[in-house]
């Protein structure tokens, strides 16, 4: 299995002895999650540590770093971007290093990530000559919110020098100790939708006066699950509401109702086709209700197309470090990441490690219960250290 160790470059082995910095970097951050464009602690952490390694950054403004290691001027430049916001939920992992500030926590997996940069970067500045990449470390607010990559970029993080490409990576725990990268598409279109019912008020003892939204948009919900069910596209896709606010009162015919949810497909073919037909569904319950139903997309974020030369070069180090249990997969997860604006510009790769504590009951991402078995971040910092370096 470690193949390095000649030539200046570290074996897999010998990584093993960051661990222990690996692991109080995570807790670190477990204990002081920030939520979107508010990570200001944070981002000074992680420019202290960055300072403390020897490795110019900057933090932009008040939160998000860039931080360049140079080891030669001479070679391509390769961009490893972790996410650094976490999520308004409450934990209740009873972990020892759990959250300190209530209803706050990374429940997401983004301290986890912070911590491999973060190990990686004080790796690779001490044993410089064994890069084959100059590393541009990207540590981005707000990716839970699509609000961190573009932001980045504003700051140049694809600027002086563009980089060949860039990396992102993300751990969950659907499965103990594994990797995958996906051969093509990584990830999905994801829309923001907003529907706006409007009926007419009026009192429940004179409800045939009135026009009942929360019932149109009910009728839509109805609808939304049969799309789901028997809709035709060529990839599988996910439309939902997961939210909806409808009426003044408990005696009173709703006037108005509100639906926000998402749209998620692997193509933009597939995203046009089911947003047509959501819209035909919605012009046959304004016909049957007498409602006014208007369809707004509040946002819409591109799929993840992992780079062909990346996935090869990353399917070499992920089979020397996990062996069988690393997948080439060939499908594709309904989730999005603004990421995908990066890659729009420049040729990128995602990176799942999977990171469920064997025998132990698994909780979702975004679940209060959250967690990973933290022994996997050191295998992503080795499957790093062999992609830059190998």
């Amino acid at each position: 299995m470690d193949t390095y160790g000649e030539g200046g470059k570290l074996s897999f082995a010998q990584l093993d002895a960051y661990d222990g910095k690996l692991r109080q970097l995570r807790h670190w951050l477990h204990e002081h999650p920030e939520t979107a464009m508010q990570e200001k602690n944070t981002s000074r952490y992680i420019a202290e540590q960055m300072e403390s390694f020897g490795i110019p950054c900057r933090v932009l403004g008040e939160t998000g770093v860039i931080a360049e290691l140079t080891a030669d001027r001479e070679l391509p430049t390769i961009a490893v971007r972790a996410e650094i916001d976490a999520l308004a939920v409450r934990e209740e992992t009873g972990l020892p290093f759990a959250s300190q500030y209530p209803g706050k926590m990374h429940a997401c997996g983004h301290d986890a990530n912070t911590a491999a940069a973060l190990c990686l970067a004080a790796v690779l500045a001490e044993h410089k000559d064994a890069l084959k990449y100059n590393v541009r470390f990207l540590f981005e607010p707000a990716e839970e919110t699509g609000e961190g990559a573009r932001y980045m970029m504003a700051h140049g993080a694809l600027d002086d020098p563009k980089p060949l490409g860039i990396l992102i990576f993300h751990f969950g725990n659907q499965e103990s100790r594994a990797m995958e990268i996906q051969r093509n598409i990584s990830t999905a279109v994801i829309g923001g939708l907003r529907v706006r019912v409007k009926g007419k008020e009026s009192h429940f003892s004179q409800y045939r006066e009135g026009i009942d939204a929360m019932y149109a948009a009910s009728r839509l919900v109805v609808a939304v699950r049969e799309i789901n069910d028997f809709f035709q596209t060529e990839y599988p896709f996910v439309l939902g509401f997961g939210r909806m606010q409808a009426g003044p009162g408990r005696n009173t015919v709703s006037g108005e109702a509100v639906l926000e949810g998402s749209l998620r497909t692997f193509s933009e073919k597939d995203f046009e086709n089911v947003y047509a037909e959501l819209q035909k569904r919605m012009r046959e319950i304004e016909r049957e209700t007498g409602a006014a139903i208007e369809l707004e997309l509040t946002k819409k974020i591109p799929p993840i197309i992992n780079a062909p030369f990346l996935v090869e070069r990353g399917m070499q180090t992920g089979r020397e470090l996990f062996g069988e249990k690393f997948y080439l997969g060939e499908k594709p997860f309904l989730v999005g990441d603004n990421a995908a604006y990066y890659m729009e510009k420049i040729p990128g790769m995602r990176v799942v490690f999977l990171a469920g504590k064997a025998g132990e009951t698994v909780y979702p991402v975004h679940n209060p219960r959250f967690d990973i078995d933290e022994a996997v971040m050191i295998a992503a910092v080795k499957f790093f250290y062999g992609f830059l370096c190998g």
